[in-house]
């Protein structure tokens, strides 16, 4: 008997139902996510996977979700903060994952001293945080360079309207960020 199917028979006879349906739904997803865009342990991977289950089971109650798509978010979310979690706790794989940088972190030592440096990253922050959460999930893996098929998985969109929001997506940032900037110089350059 594999592992999953050990793991999957073990959930199956708890009496937690919602424990059972998030893993139904949500836990090979997770660990496809988790193993390709990580280089990380199997076990770690899958002990991830059920911390981001157990989590939204016991949290579940305390939250209300307009649709699925706001509720796969939530939990995408979820995992995103375990893995972090995961790296900062585990300098093995900190050192195999140097490439991997955590998107949603824009601030660094260097920049923080000199905040014109920072303002770019400052105003992409600001630009990331106006959209919802579905937008954000598709930049952040489609970046990452998952498939649209699989983003479809998480977002609840038709593959084939993603790439289209994705490309909008990308111009819309990029439009925005460079008109604040272009905002702020001109600012700059009249105060002067």
């Amino acid at each position: 008997m594999s592992f999953e199917k050990e793991t999957y028979s073990l959930l199956s006879n708890t009496t937690n139902q919602v424990v059972k349906s998030l893993y139904e739904l949500y836990a090979k997803k997770l660990l496809a996510y988790t193993c390709k865009n990580y280089t990380i342990d199997k076990d770690d991977a899958w002990a991830i996977v059920y911390k981001t289950i157990y989590k939204i089971a016991d949290v579940q109650s305390n939250y209300t979700f307009e649709n699925e798509q706001k509720k796969s978010a939530f939990i995408f979310k979820t995992h995103i903060n375990f893995l972090r979690n995961y790296f900062r706790d585990n300098k093995s794989f900190e050192k195999n994952n140097q490439e991997v940088e955590l998107h949603e972190n824009f601030t660094d030592k260097e920049t923080e001293t000199n905040p014109t440096q920072n303002l770019p990253l400052t105003i992409l922050q600001q630009e990331l945080e106006k959209l919802e959460d579905w937008q954000r999930i598709l930049l952040l893996m489609r970046g990452q360079d998952m498939p649209y098929s699989k983003i479809s998985e998480f977002v609840k969109k038709p593959e084939n309207q993603l790439k289209v929001y994705y490309a909008r997506l990308k111009k819309q940032l990029t439009d925005n960020v460079n008109a604040e900037l272009e905002k702020i110089k001109t600012t700059q350059h009249v105060n002067q």
